[in-house]
């Protein structure tokens, strides 16, 4: 399709034969879409993108059909026997190594550091102005000391 910019003649001036008939070509393409022209094809992506239209049933089940196939619906369904027995593997596991003591059996905690004043950290009074970051330093020092101990303790360590 030759461009009409490339006109030399008015562009105000009426549409040749050959102009009218390429748009009559367009419009009965745009109009019918079983119809291929690349122009309409142009047309018709142009227009979904600004208003799309809800796909018919039909249209989507074919599309699913495509998509899928013989294989696509075979690897579906393994996937969800996969998951499903992997879920149950886990669920089983879960049962089986639970961590829980048996009823009747006393559970003996292990002496965990409480931790709940800085006072024991300090015997000087504090300077009106500085030090603010030694202070912090210290508590946050004698803090992890503690998280370390408790974890010891749990684990069973000490």
């Amino acid at each position: 399709m030759p461009d009409p910019r490339d006109r030399i003649d008015d562009p105000e001036a009426p549409p040749s034969e050959e102009e009218r008939a390429q748009a009559d070509a367009l419009r009965a393409a745009l109009e019918d879409p079983s119809r291929s022209s690349e122009d309409a094809e142009l047309a018709r992506a142009l227009s979904a993108s600004w208003a799309p239209r809800d796909l018919t049933v039909e249209q989507h089940r074919a599309m699913v059909r495509e998509a899928l196939g013989k294989r696509g619906a075979r690897i579906v369904r393994l996937s969800f026997r996969a998951s499903a027995l992997l879920a149950l593997a886990a669920s089983v596991a879960l049962v089986l190594w639970n961590d829980r003591t048996p009823p009747g059996a006393s559970a003996t905690l292990p002496a965990v550091a409480v931790s709940r004043s800085t006072q024991e950290l300090f015997q000087e009074r504090f300077a009106p102005r500085g030090g603010e970051t030694t202070r912090i330093d210290r508590i946050a020092m004698a803090r992890a000391a503690d998280l370390r101990d408790n974890e010891f303790a749990r684990w069973g360590v000490r």
